[in-house]
């Protein structure tokens, strides 16, 4: 077997079979070497079987499936920074909720001591019971005949009212 480090020697070329080992540079080109190791016995035999396998290699399948693997991947991000999107909104939607509810609580404290301020104690008592005897006396005027009473006192407000505008 040659030495690996022997420039003279021409044996080194054909001495060569062990696939672990590798010839010297200067004997055998990395592309002859390549080829032999891949067992071509020569760099020419190599490219012929290279090109007979790029004839039948199904190129256009390859390029839409590498392009349909980018499509996918692109889409996988895009879903993927919606989903993150989706995620930030919602700790927004939370905090909101949160300070929504804290100015109602606010408002409805700010109502009642208002109310409290005004009327005293039990101001809602007081209010309601105020609403409920104004809707009562509604309730009794609808019933009086304010028909007669408004045609006798119709030209009484017009006479006052011709004296203010004056």
């Amino acid at each position: 077997m040659a030495s690996r480090t022997g420039r003279n020697s021409i044996e080194g070329r054909d001495a060569v079979k062990d696939v672990g080992e590798q010839p010297p540079a200067d004997h055998i080109a990395p592309t002859d070497w390549a080829a032999r190791h891949e067992g071509f016995e020569s760099e020419a035999e190599y490219r012929t079987y290279l090109d007979a396998v790029a004839e039948d290699a199904p190129v256009e399948e390859i390029v839409v499936d590498v392009e349909r693997a980018a499509a996918r991947a692109e889409l996988e991000r895009q879903i993927e920074d919606v989903r993150c999107e989706i995620d930030n909104l919602r700790a927004r939607l939370h905090i909101i909720r949160h300070q929504a509810g804290n100015v109602v609580e606010e408002n409805i404290r700010w109502a009642d001591a208002s109310a409290h301020a005004q009327l005293g104690d039990h101001p809602w008592l007081k209010l309601s019971s105020t609403m409920a005897a104004a809707f009562l006396v509604g309730k009794a005027l609808q019933r009086l005949p304010f028909g007669p009473f408004a045609t006798a006192l119709a030209p009484l407000i017009l006479v006052v009212a011709r004296e203010r505008g004056r």
